[in-house]
This record gives C-alpha cells, sequence and structure tokens, in this order.
C-alpha cells in the first residue's frame, strides 16, 4: 500500500464513523437548532478538536499506555459519562439553550459551546483505541511521518467539515422553525439519548474496575 493510499484509507474509514450517531451529533444538531448556525459550528469544531487529541495520541502510541491503564481508562469513562448526565440534565430541565429565536446568554456562548463539543467528544476514551485500531490497519512502521501527519491533517478537516455541514442544515430557518414548536419534546428526547450514552459509560467505568 502506497503511502497516498493509506492516508486515503485512514480518512475514509474514519469518515464511515458519521454513519453511527453519537453524541457527538446530539451536541452539534441541538446546538444548531436551538442558537443557530454559528454555535452549531462552535460545538461542531469542539468536537473536531476532540478528535484531533484523540487521533494524535493514536498515533503517537498512547492508546495503548491508556488502554492498559485500567484505572485510568475506567476514571475516565466515569468522568465522561457524569458530564454527559449532566448535560442531559440540562436538556430535560429546559436550561441547555435559550428558545428558538433568542440570543444566547453569554454562558452560551461560542467559547462555552465549543467547549461543549469538545469535553462531549473527550468523555469517550474508547474513541483513542478507535483511531489506534484504524491506525493499525492502515499505517505502518515504514509508513513516511508526512503520510502520518497528512492522515492526522485529514481526520482534523474531516471531523471540521462534517459538523460545519450538519450545522448548516439544522440551522435553515425552515428546519429551526419547524424544530421551535416540538423544541421541548425533541430536547427530552436528545436528553434522554444523552442519559443513556452516559449512564453506559459510568456503567462500563464502574463495572470493569
Amino acid at each position: 500500500m502506497t503511502p497516498a493510499h493509506s492516508v486515503m484509507l485512514t480518512i475514509g474509514l474514519f469518515g464511515l464513523t458519521f454513519l453511527s450517531p453519537g453524541p457527538n451529533l446530539l451536541v452539534v444538531v441541538q446546538s444548531s437548532l436551538s442558537a443557530g448556525r454559528t454555535a452549531g459550528i462552535a460545538a461542531g469544531l469542539g468536537v473536531a478538536a476532540g478528535d484531533a487529541i484523540y487521533a494524535g495520541l493514536g498515533l503517537l502510541g498512547m492508546a495503548a499506555v491508556i488502554g492498559q491503564s485500567g484505572e485510568l481508562f475506567d476514571d475516565i469513562r466515569i468522568l465522561g459519562g457524569l458530564y454527559l448526565l449532566w448535560l442531559a440534565w440540562k436538556m430535560l430541565n429546559g436550561r441547555a439553550a435559550s428558545p428558538v429565536g433568542i440570543a444566547a446568554s453569554p454562558v452560551q456562548g461560542s467559547p462555552n459551546l465549543f467547549l461543549r463539543g469538545l469535553i462531549t467528544d473527550l468523555a469517550n476514551p474508547q474513541t483513542v483505541l478507535f483511531f489506534a485500531s484504524i491506525f493499525a490497519v492502515t499505517l505502518t512502521a515504514a509508513t513516511p511521518a508526512w503520510a502520518k501527519l497528512l492522515a492526522w491533517l485529514g481526520i482534523i478537516a474531516t471531523s471540521a467539515i462534517w459538523r460545519i455541514l450538519l450545522s448548516f442544515a439544522f440551522s435553515r430557518q425552515r428546519v429551526r422553525s419547524l424544530y421551535s414548536r416540538w423544541q421541548r419534546t425533541l430536547e427530552r428526547i436528545i436528553g434522554v439519548a444523552l442519559a443513556g450514552f452516559g449512564s453506559k459509560l459510568v456503567a462500563e467505568g464502574l463495572f470493569s474496575r
């Protein structure tokens, strides 16, 4: 396999993960629907930053260290799960965002939404193991450094572009108008889904000890 093929395969395998909805998707979509395009992009770039961190750790071989450090891995899962449960509680209680059409408060501004996306992505430490598994298939010791760097940058770009596209799609006025009619119901559904993801992480962290 040539270095160029390795890069394309790495990015392609990462792109397939977009077919499996998770908390990252929910956070970007909800931010776009409730607070508009800028909010969705901010949350999406936070998610992309999380992917950059975990993909970088996977490339540097830190995935094995994290995976073998059982207690550390479990602690990260528990903390990440608790964060998702807290975010779910805010959704269920209508405290995650202002009603559609009302400007977001400073607490709900872009920096905070970026942080929300970042923490949501980092909440699941299994992501770094996922990246390590991709790299084990597509990259070898003989793969040049420039190809590994290009693969990492490609993952970041693909992650950011996908989340920006989601933000554009779900911040359209027609979509937001429809969302405004069912905002509380949809936020409760999103909250329940996030609670499910969070509970799963906490349970895995506790029962694997």
